[in-house]
């Protein structure tokens, strides 16, 4: 065999050895898969548009090599656009739409199933000076937000800073999630981590989604936790009850806690369910679909913490825990947020406006509709603003608090 000694491993979900799952079982049938879900890192497509030939070719020598006559390409329907392009390989082409029905067909006894990104780096193995490289999606606070070819073994702060460009808001970062919404968080101290399989899966992450997200201290990883597991709720098959019923009553209890009603034992329940349901389930997707909270109460138990035992966000983004006001400094008096659904905002012609804590039901529209970002958030700290309607750009913070230095002198001098 020309590629007996060639050290290449999938590219898929487990990254098992090349050469030990070829040598496994007599093999009939071979399935390349362009299978990702719509909502993912989009570096099927890329391997369509960019490395075609190289994956037709990846195919044709695991084809030879083995002996095997039937293959067929799996392609996901949002890609039937490549469908005729695949075809003129002679090679049968099948749409793939409901995952439950391709994944009884492919897996089975007698196919060897591959990624096309296995494929890809077969044939990119046989050439001279071969460096191994990884197909990866970087998104999220990043300057330069696409995709690349990585080489491993080069860090994760690396790749975020060479590839990447540092973080577009210019904050630190807070932690990035590696493998899709699956996929396991590292914090900022995390990121001198090595990018590679064994270190990766170690943190419960596998490259079925090739895809990093960065993030900066400016987000809540509650409710990022939060809106992860509803995103995995809404992609399990239904077939496992641990799956199913535990990934979305993960979702309830830590939406709970974004939502002042959490109580002292969630974080241990939320934690063993998380354990039960990797231990629970069939796939991959179910063992993993826990990760991201798994990771963010371990790395970030504290900020768990406070939200449900002191009701506090220390980023704001929970509105549960905090309150709008309009800035004084800020505010240009336009009287677009003026319009609000409860009529707590006040305001005229060319005078700052302020808003009724009392009758704002936190909608967050006047948040949305002001150019100037005057409208803001506070926690359990309220800025000094105006007690009354006073014109663009009078305020002045430190008046407020010379009138109670007045007041206490006039009181002491009685």
């Amino acid at each position: 065999m020309i590629v007996e000694n060639i050290k290449i491993l999938g590219h898929g979900i487990k990254n098992s050895n090349l050469m030990d799952r070829w040598k496994n079982r007599e093999w009939r049938e071979l399935a390349c898969l362009f299978i990702e879900d719509s909502n993912q890192s989009q570096n099927i497509k890329y391997l369509l548009e960019k490395h075609m030939n190289q994956v037709i070719d990846g195919i044709k020598i695991c084809k030879n090599e083995l002996g095997i006559e039937k293959v067929k390409i799996y392609l996901s329907e949002f890609y039937s656009d490549f469908k005729v392009k695949l075809e003129e390989y002679e090679i049968e082409v099948v749409l793939v739409g409901d995952k439950k029905v391709f994944e009884k067909e492919v897996f089975n006894e007698i196919t060897l199933v591959h990624n096309a990104e296995t494929f890809y780096a077969l044939k990119s193995s046989l050439e001279e000076n071969y460096i191994p490289k990884k197909i990866i999606s970087i998104a999220g606070d990043v300057k330069d937000s696409r995709i690349y070819e990585i080489p491993f073994g080069i860090s994760l702060r690396q790749i975020i800073s060479e590839y990447g460009g540092g973080t577009k808001s210019e904050k630190a970062i807070k932690f990035v999630q590696v493998g899709g919404n699956t996929g396991a968080i590292f914090t900022e101290e995390e990121l001198d981590t090595p990018f590679l399989y064994s270190n990766l899966i170690g943190h419960g992450t596998m490259l079925e989604v090739s895809k990093i997200e960065v993030y900066n201290v400016d987000t809540c990883v509650v409710d990022w936790a939060t809106q992860r597991m509803l995103d995995n709720s809404k992609e399990t098959c239904g077939k496992c009850v641990y799956c199913r019923e535990g990934i979305y009553q993960l979702y309830k209890i830590i939406k709970d806690a974004t939502e002042g009603k959490g109580k002292e034992s969630d974080i241990s329940v939320a934690m063993e369910l998380c354990e039960t349901i990797k231990i629970g389930t069939l796939c991959d997707f179910g063992k993993s679909a826990s990760n991201p909270l798994y990771t963010a109460i371990n790395k970030f138990r504290d900020e768990f913490e406070k939200h449900i035992d002191r009701k506090i966000c220390n980023t704001l983004n929970c509105i549960a825990y905090s309150n709008y006001f309009i800035d004084p400094k800020v505010c240009n008096g336009c009287g677009d947020c003026i319009n609000c659904p409860q009529e707590a905002i006040k305001g005229g012609n060319n005078l700052i406006h302020m808003i009724d804590i009392d009758s704002c039901d936190k909608c967050k529209k006047c948040e949305e509709i002001c150019k100037v970002k005057a409208v803001k958030r506070y926690g359990s700290v309220k800025p000094k603003l105006p007690s009354e309607l006073i014109e663009v750009g009078s305020f002045d913070e430190s008046a407020l608090s010379e009138k109670k230095g007045l007041g206490l002198g006039r009181r002491r001098r009685r």
